[in-house]
């Protein structure tokens, strides 16, 4: 078992452990002091939300968000295209509305605001996710002058040209073993990820075209490539 696999199994886990701990007493349980707010309403408010179908209504989303939690893990184990950005896109979308559709299980002198406050919540969240996924297609410019190194765009640097310790050529780029904080795709990585004998490091890499150009400084590494070769040569030989 690769380290990746460990690192991706441990964090997956652990999330999946607080998850299922969470479905349990609620579904299971009925312990509703561990809805949000629930416990600061007065009995005859309980009681009316109890009877509206109100925390049903949550089992199920709770139940239904772990299981889609737990069919994204077990993807993540084969080598299916898209198959955990899909399944964490599925998450994310059903946890949105899901919000709102709750809120029709509300009190009805607190259902409109409920609708508007959520319905808010997940317009902001889903015009920003589209807004920020549109930016990190955007591909970065490198920019080399005497004094800096600059990388723009989603998860850029910039370096100091003195702080720079080794530049180097990869024809083969090292296996990449998990995403701590990046955005990747089949043909896209770009953000913080861990590599196999480096450790971390950013990635800027759009498909499989090679030469890689890597550049570390003492506490930061990166690995950038480019459609055309030429201009990563033009980057290696201006760091040099």
């Amino acid at each position: 078992m690769s380290q990746g696999i460990i690192i991706y199994s441990i964090a997956m886990g652990f999330t999946l452990i607080i998850m299922g701990g969470l479905t349990f007493l609620v579904y299971k349980r009925n312990d509703f002091t561990l809805i949000n707010g629930f416990a600061n309403r007065s009995q005859e408010e309980q009681q009316q939300l109890i009877q509206n179908g109100y925390t049903d209504a949550i089992k199920r989303y709770l139940l239904h968000t772990f299981i889609i939690l737990l069919a994204t893990f077990i993807v993540g184990f084969f080598p299916i295209p898209y198959g955990m950005e899909i399944g964490f896109s599925i998450l994310l979308l059903y946890s949105l509305i899901g919000i709102v559709w709750i809120q029709r299980y509300e009190i009805e002198s607190k259902r409109k605001r409920g609708y508007w406050i959520t319905g808010s919540i997940a317009v902001v969240f889903i015009v920003g996710i589209i807004g920020l996924t549109i930016w990190s297609f955007q591909p970065n410019q490198v920019t080399i002058t005497e004094e800096q190194f600059t990388v723009s765009g989603l998860y850029g640097v910039e370096w100091a040209q003195s702080d720079i310790e080794e530049v180097r050529l990869l024809e083969d780029m090292p296996e990449v073993l998990i995403r701590t904080n990046g955005f990747a795709i089949q043909n896209l990585a770009k953000g913080h990820f861990h590599v196999d004998q480096y450790g971390s490091a950013r990635l800027f890499l759009r498909g499989d075209h090679k030469p890689i150009l890597y550049v570390s400084t003492e506490n930061e590494q990166l690995f950038i490539n480019h459609e055309n070769e030429k201009t990563v040569r033009e980057w290696y030989n201006s760091l040099n």
